[in-house]
């Protein structure tokens, strides 16, 4: 049996006031994604263990089938892999965010969002003035960005997501440990630079916010963890646009393909994306397909955005493969996301389930449901710990999708965290 996984980051989120008490999910129309509960099964997954904090990198390792607690590997060391920056045995990155603050706030950890064009202008700067052997930037997607220190090895600094920072005092938020001040200092000399450049000078005049400071996060060396193949006796594909999602598949020895129409936000070419899954499903036997739109919609201060962009993806995405999948008989359909992801800035009690469907052959329909959080956490389907999810979607016949309840898997308590992107 093969498998299609359908990943948009962002699918889950808390109920918003201006939206009648719903979340952005539930509100949107997303015929097809209903249609994936209806026919096959929804149910909630944990994807990322209790005990760890919630992150994409741990939850997307999670949902590929490996348990993130015994994996050596870090966001910013995935991240460089997607970038292909190679990093060295002594080599120790830090994903770099351009941000923007106002009173010594940080008021936008995406810099507007910032383009890519623009941002490859201020690493060159930042190259230029604080290069040297020792510490080198790179350039992303737009915000998304690396920082890397050679020479140094690991370093003994704990740092804070930007996005659990956003609208909170610079100060309170430094790196912290032995090498917390050796990395504040990288930051406020990339603040001097970026204070004064033509780029920042350009966004004020436009009423954008600047990319006035650089946020590091993330840190950690080259990812060092089993291949796919060897561990699972499968071939695996990865089709995304953003650093994460790519360097995690060039890490297992997925096949990742470079899609020029894959941008990593709303303007992504869905039919793409799609189109190289399937191609990649003629010679593998699991695809997994990242899209970050609803995510990056989360940032903006509309929170209808994300309504209109899981509208979207539902219509250009979920209802083509869901097409094309309905005659063929040896590929099983996953849609679920890394974690909650909220619309709401500033929000707490983020819930550490999320909703999962499974569709395809040998998969029982359950009941009338929408694709929607409520409808899953009110089935019996859990599956936790997450890593089990990729076991259960693979399964030969419908027994081992039909009789995982929440009876035979690992019970667990909710937790309250906020969740960085």
């Amino acid at each position: 049996m093969k498998a299609l996984i359908l990943l948009p980051t962002g699918l889950s989120d808390l109920p918003v006031p201006s939206l009648e008490g719903q979340t952005p999910l539930a509100a949107a129309e997303t015929p097809h994604l209903d249609t994936v509960a209806r026919e096959g099964r929804l149910g909630t997954v944990r994807p990322v263990p209790a005990g760890l904090p919630i992150s994409s990198d741990a939850a997307l390792i999670s949902l590929l089938g490996y348990d993130p607690r015994r994996e050596q590997v870090s966001r910013a060391g995935l991240e460089a892999l997607g970038l292909g920056v190679n990093l060295a045995s002594d080599d120790y990155a830090f994903r770099m965010n351009f941000a923007s603050t106002f009173r010594e706030h940080l008021v936008d950890f995406q810099a507007g969002p910032i383009g890519s064009e623009e941002a490859a202008v201020l690493i060159a700067a930042l190259n230029a003035q604080l290069g040297s052997e020792h510490l080198s930037f790179h350039g992303g997607l737009g915000y998304r960005n690396l920082m890397v220190i050679h020479g140094r090895g690991a370093l003994d600094a704990k740092t804070v997501p930007p996005a659990r920072a956003q609208g909170l005092p610079v100060q309170d938020h430094q790196p912290e440990g032995p090498d917390g001040p050796f990395l504040t200092h990288i930051m406020e000399q990339a603040a001097q630079v970026l204070g004064e450049h033509d780029v920042n000078r350009v966004r004020l005049d436009l009423n954008e916010n600047p990319a006035d400071r650089i946020w590091l996060w993330g840190g950690g060396s080259q990812p060092v963890i089993e291949p796919f193949e060897v561990k699972t006796g499968r071939r695996l594909g990865v089709v995304g646009a953003v650093p994460l999602a790519r360097g995690l598949g060039r890490a297992v020895g997925a096949t990742v393909p470079t899609l020029p129409g894959a941008t990593g936000d709303f303007e992504t070419s869905y039919e793409e994306k799609l189109s190289a899954a399937f191609d990649l499903l003629e010679s593998h036997d699991v695809v997994l397909v990242h899209v970050a739109a609803a995510n990056e919609a989360c940032h903006q201060t509309d929170v209808r955005l994300k309504q209109r962009a899981l509208e979207e993806m539902d219509r250009r995405l979920v209802g083509p493969a869901l097409a094309d999948l309905r005659g063929r008989d040896d590929v099983r359909l996953l849609v679920t996301t890394d974690h909650m992801t909220s619309a709401l800035v500033g929000s707490e009690g983020m819930h550490d389930l999320v909703p999962f469907a499974l569709w395809g052959p040998g998969v029982s329909s359950h009941r009338e449901v929408r694709y929607t959080e409520a409808d899953a956490a009110k089935g019996d389907l859990v599956v936790d710990p997450g890593y089990s999810l990729l076991e259960l979607l693979l399964k030969p016949n419908s027994d081992g999708v039909t009789r995982k309840t929440q009876d035979d898997m690992t019970a667990s308590e909710n937790c309250s965290t906020r969740n960085p992107t």
